[in-house]
């Protein structure tokens, strides 16, 4: 009877987009071995992943960076737009900082580094799922941030980095407002005024921050 349980149990249900055959065969091989995962479709590239995602509604999509006619960024937008509650994780050979900052900007929860997804995709895959983030590796580099820098992001109250971290993880005024209990406007306060002390005027500057601080990992 437990055996039957476990069987019946929801799995989370996984899209992979790669334009090369055998990385999604590895993938699957790795994701179809574990208990709790299912892949439910494979996309060769972004086009295909739009029209397969309303009929194979997915959980989480890994997403290959680059590709073809359509890059892993853009591919990224347009799902997130179409389905706003799915997790993307980036796919690439690469740890760069552009990759990354491009992929969190576009609504992805994390990246895997190819080399290592055996070891760390469905270990991604479940964090995302569960409200976290996931980052193989933190983008070392910090050349970009000056002594002035950090003296402004001292000067951040313990409620304007708590809001400003979230915003940065990909989460809305909403979801910030739940999870630290604040009202809206409080939240919307706070996302002004930090962005005004760090000089940002963008998300995607917020995450470039972010990343170089390692504020996606706390």
């Amino acid at each position: 009877m437990r055996k039957k349980s476990n069987h019946n149990k929801k799995r989370i249900r996984v899209m992979l987009v790669d334009d090369h055959a055998g990385m999604r065969e590895a993938l699957r091989t790795i994701i179809d071995a574990e208990p709790d995962l299912t892949v439910v479709a494979e996309a060769d590239g972004g086009r295909a992943a739009l029209k397969l995602l309303r009929r194979t509604k997915p959980d989480v999509i890994l997403m290959d960076g680059s590709m073809p006619e359509m890059s892993g960024m853009e591919a990224t937008r347009q799902l997130k737009r179409l389905q706003p509650g799915v997790k993307i994780i980036g796919l690439t050979l690469y740890d760069e900082a552009a990759y990354l900052q491009e992929m969190i900007a576009a609504g992805a929860k994390g990246y895997v580094l190819k080399t290592s997804a055996p070891a760390n995709v469905t270990k991604a895959i479940r964090t995302v799922v569960s409200g976290g983030s996931y980052f193989d590796k933190v983008v070392p580099s910090r050349s970009y941030a000056s002594s002035e820098d950090e003296a402004v992001v001292e000067e951040l109250s313990e409620s304007e980095l708590a809001v400003i971290k979230r915003l940065a993880d990909g989460r809305t005024n909403v979801e910030i407002a739940a999870d630290l209990e604040f009202t809206l406007p409080l939240v919307e306060s706070y996302r002004a005024t930090a962005m005004k002390k760090l000089g940002l005027r963008s998300r995607a500057e917020l995450v470039r921050v972010a990343v170089q601080r390692h504020w996606l990992n706390t």
